[in-house]
């Protein structure tokens, strides 16, 4: 696997944008579905918004147990930076 390649992963086609210590950094060739920031227009972080509970719960749980052992998780700094939607 190369940076640029496509592979399948889960019921998705993907793109490899990087590759570090043997993972894969890796992106959908398509939109899957559009969904809002959040379900209220309110100031709101990342970390609280409602898209980001989707991405963690929903569509996480879309793979199979297989493909969930293979996502590393990763928990990220999310400053306080509010965004209007």
């Amino acid at each position: 696997m190369q940076v640029g390649d496509k592979t399948s992963f889960g019921s998705y086609d993907w793109r490899v944008l990087d590759l570090q210590n043997n993972t894969a950094l890796i992106i959908t060739e398509c939109i899957i579905e559009q969904r809002a920031y959040h379900d209220a227009y309110k100031d709101i972080t990342w970390a609280d918004c409602s898209l980001r509970k989707y991405l963690n719960v929903e569509f996480y749980d879309k793979f199979n147990v297989t493909d969930k052992s293979r996502i590393i998780p990763v928990i990220n700094k999310n400053p306080d930076s509010k965004i209007l939607v």
